[in-house]
């Protein structure tokens, strides 16, 4: 009987010791996921569009909630202004993360800088880089671009971001 108690405890303590043995989840780097944008919309005075990450099937790696975006063009890098919480998400291949960029149009030529450009610098430390919403150069408020922290969603993906 106490062998069998032994036994019992040891199938019971089988599950802890594989969940321990299992590594964390490594820092998303642009190998280890898939980055879309879409969404793209434009008025006179706002312009929005999404970003969308997504993790390569089997890798499940983590990222700071708050996204690490720099924008720049030919008037050099803008402002980015992030409303992140803090702290680490992980990423899925079934659970995609999805941020808001959202700028301002000028009003007046001497507000206007020109962007092209959207970089995302992941944890590892490599880029990726793409257009700034759409191919080619586009006036914004030099103020710079609000960015909302990562939220798990779908986005519009519609164009893969290229290194």
């Amino acid at each position: 009987m106490k062998k069998l108690a032994l036994a019992v405890a040891g199938l019971l303590a089988l599950p802890a010791l594989t969940a321990a043995a299992s590594p964390p989840p490594v820092q998303c780097g642009v190998n280890l996921v898939s980055f879309y944008y879409g969404g793209f919309s434009q008025n006179l005075s706002l312009g929005t569009f999404d970003v969308t990450l997504v993790a390569h099937d089997g890798v499940t790696c983590t990222l700071p909630d708050t996204p690490l975006i720099t924008v720049s063009g030919p008037d050099g890098d803008l402002p980015v202004h992030v409303n992140g919480r803090g702290g680490i998400l992980t990423l899925r291949p079934d659970s995609p993360l999805h941020a808001t960029i959202a700028y301002n149009r000028p009003d007046l030529p001497e507000n206007a800088a020109k962007v092209s450009v959207l970089r995302l610098a992941m944890p590892d430390k490599s880029l990726r880089g793409t257009f700034f919403g759409t191919p080619g150069v586009i006036d914004i408020q030099k103020d710079g671009v609000s960015v909302t922290a990562w939220r798990t969603a779908i986005g519009l993906g519609q164009g893969e971001g290229t290194s």
